[in-house]
């Protein structure tokens, strides 16, 4: 399956204040990209693949970050019968 992410996603990882330079990198041709209807005109998305290396494993990171598991701060073991 084909994973796309949003540009005002990309931007803030890219550490961008908008989104302009991404929008012109796509009409460039250096990202594949979709065009989406958003509530009050168009936006689009990129192919998560076609995304430079470094930005790919800040997604990834941040991905990681949001699912990681919650330390238990008891060290005794709960046993239940």
């Amino acid at each position: 399956m084909e994973k796309y992410i949003n540009i005002n996603e990309v931007a803030r990882i890219k550490g961008l204040k908008s989104n302009r330079s991404i929008r012109l990198a796509i009409q460039k041709g250096k990202y594949i990209a979709r065009e989406v209807e958003v509530r009050g005109g168009k936006s689009y998305e990129i192919l998560y693949s076609s995304l430079e290396a470094e930005v790919q494993e800040k997604l990834e990171d941040e991905e990681i970050k949001g699912t990681s598991l919650v330390p238990i701060l008891n060290s005794e073991p709960t046993y239940i019968k």
